[in-house]
């Protein structure tokens, strides 16, 4: 074998182990932040010229086009409260009080990261459109089917899911701590 058969070899080779690397390393959205609350993960780098190049590249990667965190803030969640990972066979309860920002969403991803397919065409729900019990604090049910008496999240049967919370223009109070904030409860009901 020629000398430049083998360097072209070692070229090729290195450059396919180099994409593949880079792939894998960048797959699945955003779940792994630096900052932890409950299942919730998220890191404030987002969106800004100070983030590291992997999470630049993980953003990229999973099409957030992502706002500074003085803006917004994303979580990513891909377990419930127990630590299991979201399923779209079971059924979960998703349930908090109003969050210290201007706006929230929360909005159902599969775990590759993209908008769960679902025939009745509802990925998402806010802080005004869901409404608050006698006590103050919100419930949603994400479940395969719907139920009859709660705000509802499609999970689409046999399915893996995450989620992600965007907090639009967050307090002060909660950028201060975001470790200690009160976020959505993520509980399973049963499968």
């Amino acid at each position: 074998m020629k000398s430049w058969h083998r360097y072209t070899i070692a070229i090729l080779g290195g450059l396919a182990v180099g994409l593949g690397a880079a792939w894998a390393l960048t797959n699945g959205g955003l779940g792994d932040g630096a900052i932890r609350n409950g299942p919730w993960t998220t890191s404030l780098g987002y969106g800004t010229k100070a983030t590291d190049p992997l999470t630049r590249a993980m953003v990229a990667r999973s099409g957030l086009l992502a706002l500074p965190a003085r803006e917004t803030i994303y979580w990513m969640a891909k377990t419930d409260a127990s630590g299991a990972p979201l399923d779209g066979n079971c059924r979960y309860s998703l349930s908090g009080t109003p969050l210290d920002a201007r706006w929230w969403s929360v909005t159902v991803y599969n775990d590759t990261g993209y908008l769960v397919d679902n025939p009745a065409g509802v990925w998402s729900v806010n802080g005004a459109n869901v409404a608050l019990d006698a006590k103050g604090a919100w419930r949603v049910v994400i479940s395969p089917d719907k139920p009859a008496d709660a705000a509802w999240l499609p999970g689409i049967k046999g399915e893996p899911f995450q989620l992600t919370l965007r907090m639009y223009n967050p307090g002060a109070a909660f950028r201060a701590d975001p470790k200690k904030a009160a976020l959505p409860k993520i509980v399973k009901a049963g499968c």
